[in-house]
């Protein structure tokens, strides 16, 4: 279970201290294997992130109920661990969990919408470019909700990716529709390699060189969904 510094329950996208009949994790051993393992178990979709630390006052009150966690791949089942340790409540796991799905989020971490670029998620964590295609993009908007890609690009550009974790990698599509993509959860990257995309509203719009939308009289670029049109 994840607890607030009151012991109450919080879901997804919040991190908060991870607890075991009780009583918390210790560090020791932990990967984003582990992470990402206990949040499945806990029926979200992965790990966004995870820390340590003394942060809240009634950790001084709970035992430390797990040590040791280890795991081999991203299964609950594949985990190991030990029930004494030998760790101080510095050492506690702090977790957040990824509620699932796709999400575009600014450089504060707030969620954003079609016609921006912005940093994409799934399940809270990030998106690697490698073998990410104009394909992956379209699918991907349409997945949200949206016509499809205006345009994305990839780079290390917001604080907030340093603290986030790497969800999918490989993420490969024969067309634009999300059912035809296969990806992995395991990855090789760096979030220098994190997935940017701008996502189009749908639509004709008529924009200047400004990418600003213009009216009647005006000769300027034909776009629709936030790309352009081929003559």
């Amino acid at each position: 279970e994840l607890i607030d510094e009151n012991g109450d329950s919080v879901g997804a996208g919040v991190e908060a201290l991870l607890t075991y009949g009780g009583g918390t994790v210790c560090d020791d051993s932990f990967t984003d294997n582990s992470a990402n393992a206990i949040c499945k178990e806990m029926g979200f979709t992965g790990s966004a992130r995870w820390s340590n630390g003394l942060k809240y006052d009634l950790q001084n009150n709970l035992t430390i109920a797990l040590d040791d966690v280890t795991c081999s791949d991203e299964d609950w089942a594949s985990c190991n661990f030990s029930t004494s340790h030998n760790c101080g409540h510095s050492e506690d796991v702090f977790l957040q969990c990824g509620a699932g799905g796709f999400e575009l989020i600014d450089e504060n971490g707030g969620p954003v919408g079609a016609g921006v670029e912005a940093l994409l998620t799934y399940g809270g964590g990030t998106v690697c470019d490698d073998s990410f295609t104009d394909n992956s993009a379209n699918a991907i908007c349409k997945e949200m909700g949206l016509t499809g890609s205006a345009k994305w690009s990839s780079g290390s550009r917001y604080d907030l990716q340093n603290n986030l974790t790497i969800s999918l990698d490989e993420v490969t599509c024969s067309d634009e529709d999300w059912a035809s993509c296969d990806y992995t959860t395991s990855h090789d990257c760096s979030h220098s390699e994190d997935v940017f995309l701008q996502c189009g509203a749908g639509g004709f719009e008529l924009i200047d060189e400004n990418g600003d939308s213009v009216g009647a009289g005006v000769e300027a670029l034909l776009t629709y969904g936030g790309g352009t049109v081929c003559d």
